[in-house]
């Protein structure tokens, strides 16, 4: 389930914990790179549920359950 386009204090936040940087250093990176970063999370994330989802399969839970 989609909750929608997070805050943009959220996506400033995660950009600055995932990669270690301060406001002012993520104030200085290019709008066409923080796309490119943007993407990565979100791949990275898509990784993650499918990996969590393929474990639940195989551990025999029914889908909904955590």
């Amino acid at each position: 389930m989609r909750r929608g386009k997070p805050h943009p204090a959220v996506t400033e936040f995660r950009l600055c914990k995932e990669f270690g940087w301060t406001l002012e250093q993520l104030n200085r990176q290019s709008s066409r790179k923080l796309q490119e970063f943007l993407v990565i999370l979100s791949e990275m994330d898509q990784q993650t549920k499918d990996e969590m989802d393929k474990a639940k399969r195989q551990s025999g839970l029914p889908k909904g359950f955590s």
